[in-house]
């Protein structure tokens, strides 16, 4: 193939899991852009743009403040339950308890559009309170990709799902102790590439990898990036043993890599569970596979943060962006006709979304990688080059890995790729719209068609990057931003995360009473008398003065406080050793008594003369402690009656 031909030509990064050939040898015509589908419609505000605290910086995890987003029911009781380090943690950094939010699975675009507007950007909460951050656990089948694509366009989110509640502990520890430990000097930047000779690869090379070497070398020798050094790691025929022990040492080190992922072999998958294995795995060539098994204990970019570029290397979503666009070039034929072989790895309606394998057991292991930044669908080179002359666009990815580098937070570095994405989808939209008017008003397209298929085969290529790891991770680095330095801040009062369901509440049988009306206070109680002290000795007669007022008594000790909603049913065993709430049900905010001291205690946003808002039930009724048996614990039923306990 000639140069020239492989400019226009459409490359993927896809291979074949039984015959380890890429499945688009010599990807496809140009020309099969014309054919792209219109984008359907979307909700209002589903590729909007809202940061949380625009004026701040978006390291400082005080200012933009830390969530999680866990599935309802009892599976997401069990990833709360087994990250609680990282959650402790993130409570002690940003000096406010973190938000738990719960949501239901399968949100479309809509839904999820609802959700982030009525409830992650709820008017009652204060602008500065909403979470900037938001870790999302469990599998696309527990919490939808949709709301994660959704949720990033405004906020910086990843996800963390691992094949055991063990994996989950371990990586909540292992942040947890990265952040904790004294910081390396300076980070590796490594690059590993697949030379397999195909013309996918050699594109990325050309226009990706050795683009980011150079400009990590300009940067370094112009003092704007302080690191070691470019380190290349060799490719080999033979076996990646090279490559492995490169990553394997414990350097703090962002790696990007770029190769084929595992697709479907032309058999098919023998079974779901075989595709959840292997789809998405590094393709090594004509070697065996770098799959979960080759990583599971195996020491592989510790603490450090991988940027994987390969087609399903993140997962597999429930629907491709480019299945519309494929199945009508399948159905051409002729030149067209190798699209059909990429259909085989497409997920078919009704098939289960998953998060990849290798990703999953990278996290879960201890000396894993803190992030893995990689695609959820089909990986092409639109997002590195430019549209129409195929020109390097390096400068897309260098901005992240520079990011990461730096010792940014995870979700701060991929933020600047999705900028990219954000720009390319509003000019995507306009293009679209400048068709509509011009066939209004009977004018010739002004749009060629290849230009939309460019542009349009770009904004999907780029909305596929999905972080996989909590965004609020860091290369662990020393950093001269204050926000970076991770310094410890006073013990916040004990109190536990909050959270928020969108479940609702049980109907009211009758209006809340209004509070009484105002009356003066009642007089303190009268301290006990104390003991007589004995009789100072006489003084000189002095002119006596008026009787003094009698000294105030003490203040009142501090009001209780709601420790946690709980149902009067018991929930464990009687010989079950008691242990303090992990979470409570429902409390934006901390609860206290109204300004003058007196009264119930009432929500500090809720006036006092009108009732509470009614409020979810508490259906998170974890404990805390160094055991936790949630097969014990159910939530309350219709008809409990829901208590708040105070402690002094």
């Amino acid at each position: 193939m000639s140069n020239a031909d492989a400019q226009t030509d459409l490359q993927l990064l896809i291979t074949d899991a039984e015959e380890l050939v890429p499945v688009l040898e010599g990807g496809l015509p140009e020309s099969t852009l014309t054919d792209v589908p219109a984008p359907e419609k979307g909700p209002r505000g589903r590729d909007s743009m809202e940061l949380a605290a625009p004026d701040r910086d978006p390291n400082d995890l005080p200012a933009q403040r830390w969530a999680v987003i866990a599935p309802r029911g009892e599976d997401g009781d069990r990833m709360l339950a087994a990250i609680r380090a990282l959650i402790d943690h993130r409570h002690a950094q940003q000096g406010a308890v973190p938000t738990i939010y719960r949501v239901d699975p399968g949100m479309d675009s809509a839904a999820a559009i609802r959700w982030r507007n009525d409830v992650h950007r709820d008017e009652d909460v204060p602008e500065e309170e909403r979470p900037h951050y938001l870790l999302i656990l469990g599998d696309l089948d527990g919490v939808s990709l949709e709301l994660q694509h959704t949720l990033a366009n405004g906020a910086l989110v990843g996800r963390l799902h691992c094949p055991t509640l063990t994996g989950f502990r371990n990586y909540a520890e292992k942040v947890v102790a990265r952040e904790r430990a004294e910081p390396a000097d300076r980070g590796r930047s490594l690059f590993y590439t697949v030379q397999d000779g195909t013309s996918a690869i050699q594109t990325g090379y050309s226009r990706l990898v050795e683009p980011c070497m150079q400009m990590a070398e300009a940067w370094s020798a112009a003092s704007k990036l302080d690191r070691p050094g470019v380190a290349e790691i060799p490719y080999s025929d033979w076996s990646p043993d090279e490559m492995l022990a490169t990553v394997g040492s414990d350097v703090p080190s962002v790696l990007l890599s770029l190769s084929h992922g595992l697709g479907a072999p032309r058999k098919g998958w023998r079974s779901p569970d075989q595709q959840r294995a292997l789809q998405g795995a590094l393709s090594l060539g004509l070697d065996s596979p770098l799959t979960a098994d080759a990583v599971r204990e195996a020491p592989f970019l510790p603490g450090g943060v991988w940027m994987c570029i390969a087609c399903f290397a993140a997962g597999t979503p429930d629907a491709s962006a480019f299945y519309p666009w494929l199945a009508q070039l399948a159905d051409h034929g002729g030149s067209r006709q190798p699209a059909a072989e990429v259909l085989r790895s497409l997920p078919r309606s009704g098939d289960r979304p998953f998060v990849a394998a290798l990703p999953q057991a990278l996290l879960a292991n201890p000396r894993g990688p803190l992030a893995v930044i990689g695609h959820m669908d089909l990986a092409w080179t639109f997002s590195f080059t430019a549209p129409g002359n195929n020109k390097s666009r390096a400068s897309r990815m260098f901005s992240t890995l520079r990011s990461l580098l730096a010792g940014s937070r995870v979700g701060v570095g991929l933020d600047a790729l999705m900028s990219v994405y954000r720009e390319t989808n509003n000019d995507l939209t306009a293009s679209y719209q400048i068709q509509r008017d011009a066939l209004v008003r009977g004018q010739p397209d002004p749009i060629q068609p290849q230009v939309l298929g460019r542009m349009w085969m770009q904004r999907n290529d780029l909305r596929g990057y999905v972080l996989l790891g909590d965004p609020a991770a860091r290369l662990p680095v020393m950093s001269d931003q204050p926000a970076l330095q991770d310094r410890p801040r006073p013990p916040p009062p004990t109190r536990a995360p909050e959270l928020i369901t969108t479940a609702a509440a049980p109907p009211e049988t009758a209006p809340a009473p209004p509070p009484p009306p105002e009356s003066p206070p009642p007089p303190p109680a009268p301290a006990p008398t104390p003991a007589p002290a004995p009789a100072p000795a006489a003084a000189p007669p002095a002119p006596t003065p008026a009787p003094a007022p009698a000294a105030p008594p003490p203040p009142p000790p501090p009001p209780p406080r709601p420790e946690a909603f709980m149902s009067t049913t018991p929930t464990a065993p009687p010989d079950a050793a008691p242990a303090a709430p992990a979470y409570i049900a429902h409390a934006p905010a901390p609860w206290r008594r109204a300004a003058r001291g007196d009264g119930p205690p009432a929500h500090p946003r809720e006036p006092r003369d009108r009732p509470a808002r009614a409020r979810g039930a508490g259906d998170d009724p974890r404990r805390r402690g160094p055991a936790i048996d949630l097969h014990a614990i159910r939530p309350p039923a219709r008809g409990d009656i829901l208590l708040a306990r105070y402690v002094p």
